[in-house]
C-alpha cells in the first residue's frame, strides 16, 4: 500500500465502477422518461443527470477530453435537455440552461465552476457612509411606507389627503427639511449614532429601531414630541375667541405679578423643547398647505397632528391583516367564494367587524382603514354598511365626530342618498 495514500488496493477501480454504474442508471432514467412527465420529475432527472455526468468527467484522467463512452453519455444528456427546452415554462427553461452551462464549463475547464454568491437582500445593502444620511433616508422611507398604506387610485376627486400620493410627497419633504435636523441633533440620536457601525447602515437595522416597543423606542418618542410641539406652536397662532375675550388680569400688586410670571415661564420652555422655534412649525405647516393650494388634496387641519404623531404606530402587518379581513367579510356578504374563508357568511358581518376593529387599533388607524376599504372595495362595500358604521359611533352627530373624526369628515352620507337595498336603514338615521 502506498504510504502517501489511504486508498486500499483496488479502491480506485471500484470507485470508477461505481461512477460508471451511477452514470448508466441516470441514462436509463433519461430513456424511461415519458412524454407526459410532470415538471418535478423532469427537474429531478435533469439535476441527477448533470451531477452524475460531472462526477464521471472529473474522475477522468483528462476531464477536458473524456472517453468515447462518457462523451456519448454527455451527448445523450444534452439531447434530452434540448428536447426539454422546447417547453413554454420560462422558469424551467432557465433551470435547464443553467445546468447545461455548468456541464459545459466542466468539459471546458476540467473543474466545477465557482458557485455564484448569494444575492444580497436589498434590506441589508449599505448605501451610506455617514450615519446622519442613512438615518434621514431610512426614516423618510419608513414614514412614507405608513402613508402609502392608505393610497388608492381613484377615478373621482377625493378630498381625503391621506388617500392621495401628492400629500405623502409633500409630507416627506416637510419632514426632511423641518423635522430631521432637530431629530438628528437630539442627544439620544447622537448616542445611537455612536453605537451603530458602518456595516449596519442599511434599511433592516434602522427599521428595527423604528418598530421597537413604545417604551424602548427612542425615535418614536422624539417624533411624537416634535409633532406635539409643532401642534402647540401652531395652535398658539390659530385665531380663536380666546384672543379677543382674554380675561383682564387681577390686581395683585407687584409681588402677585412676579409670582404669576414665575409659574408661566417653565410652560413656555416646555413648548419649545424639541421644535426650538416657531419657524420650524410654520415651515412644516406651510409646505403641507401648499399642496392643498394647488388643488391636489384638501388642506390638513391643525388637529390632524393627532394622526401625524402616531404614524409610527401604524404597523404594516396589522394594516394588511385588517384589510384582508374586511375584504373577506365583504365577499361573504356579496356571496363571493373565497377558499381562505371557511366560516359561513352572514349579513352584517362586515359592520360588526368594523365595530370591533376600530377601538382595538392605534388612534385613528381603524377609521382610516374603513375609509380606505370603502373606496378600494367599492363594488362590494355598500354605502349602507358605511352609514351603519358611522351611525354606530354615537347617537348624535357630535358624538360620532368625536369618535371617528376623520371618517366623519371624509364620508358624507348625503353623497349616497339612494340605494336599491339598505339593510341597515333603521340604524343610519340622523339623531
Amino acid at each position: 500500500m502506498d504510504p502517501q495514500t489511504d486508498t486500499e488496493p483496488g479502491a480506485e477501480g471500484e470507485a470508477d465502477a461505481d461512477v460508471q454504474a451511477s452514470l448508466q442508471n441516470i441514462l436509463l432514467s433519461i430513456a424511461s422518461i415519458g412524454a407526459d412527465a410532470d415538471r418535478e420529475t423532469l427537474v429531478a432527472t435533469i439535476d441527477q443527470s448533470i451531477e452524475a455526468i460531472i462526477v464521471a468527467i472529473l474522475a477522468e484522467e483528462k476531464p477536458t477530453a473524456p472517453s468515447p463512452d462518457l462523451a456519448k453519455s454527455v451527448e445523450v444528456a444534452m439531447q434530452f435537455f434540448e428536447a426539454c427546452a422546447a417547453t413554454d415554462d420560462e422558469e424551467f427553461r432557465n433551470h435547464i440552461a443553467a445546468r447545461a452551462q455548468e456541464l459545459l464549463a466542466v468539459l471546458t475547464t476540467g473543474k466545477r465552476p465557482a458557485a455564484e454568491p448569494e444575492p444580497v437582500d436589498p434590506k441589508y445593502e449599505v448605501h451610506h457612509d455617514v450615519f446622519e444620511e442613512a438615518y434621514a433616508d431610512y426614516f423618510c422611507d419608513y414614514i412614507l411606507g405608513r402613508l402609502q398604506e392608505f393610497h388608492i387610485e381613484l377615478d373621482e376627486a377625493q378630498p381625503a389627503y391621506l388617500l392621495r400620493p401628492a400629500f405623502a410627497e409633500n409630507f416627506i419633504k416637510a419632514v426632511r427639511e423641518f423635522v430631521l435636523p432637530g431629530m438628528i441633533s437630539n442627544r439620544r440620536i447622537r448616542n445611537m449614532s455612536d453605537s451603530v457601525i458602518q456595516s449596519n447602515f442599511h434599511q433592516a437595522h434602522f427599521f428595527s429601531e423604528f418598530v421597537k416597543p413604545t417604551e424602548e423606542n427612542v425615535v418614536r418618542l422624539i417624533w411624537n414630541s416634535i409633532m406635539t410641539d409643532f401642534h402647540v406652536e401652531l395652535k398658539k397662532s390659530e385665531p380663536g375667541p380666546e384672543a379677543d375675550d382674554k380675561p383682564a388680569e387681577k390686581k395683585g400688586g407687584l409681588l402677585g405679578s412676579l409670582k404669576k410670571k414665575k409659574k408661566e415661564k417653565p410652560a413656555a420652555k416646555t413648548a419649545k423643547t424639541v421644535a426650538s422655534s416657531n419657524d420650524k412649525a410654520d415651515g412644516f405647516w406651510a409646505m403641507l398647505q401648499a399642496g392643498a393650494a394647488n388643488g391636489d388634496y384638501d388642506a390638513p387641519k391643525i388637529e390632524d397632528f393627532g394622526i401625524f404623531a402616531v404614524l409610527m404606530d401604524y404597523y404594516q402587518e396589522i394594516i394588511d391583516e385588517n384589510k384582508d379581513a374586511v375584504r373577506q367579510l365583504l365577499e361573504q356578504e356579496m356571496g363571493v367564494d373565497d377558499e381562505e374563508v371557511d366560516r359561513e357568511g352572514r349579513e352584517g358581518a362586515t359592520r360588526d367587524w368594523l365595530y370591533k376593529m376600530v377601538p382595538n387599533l392605534p388612534p385613528h388607524l381603524g377609521e382610516l382603514l374603513v375609509l380606505w376599504c370603502f373606496h378600494k372595495y367599492k363594488d362590494m362595500f355598500n354605502p349602507s354598511i358605511a352609514k351603519s358604521f358611522l351611525a354606530g359611533q354615537g347617537t348624535t352627530n357630535k358624538a360620532r365626530r368625536r369618535a371617528v373624526p376623520y371618517f366623519y369628515r371624509w364620508f358624507n352620507p348625503e353623497d349616497y342618498p339612494v340605494e336599491e337595498l339598505d339593510p341597515y336603514a333603521s340604524e343610519s338615521g340622523e339623531a
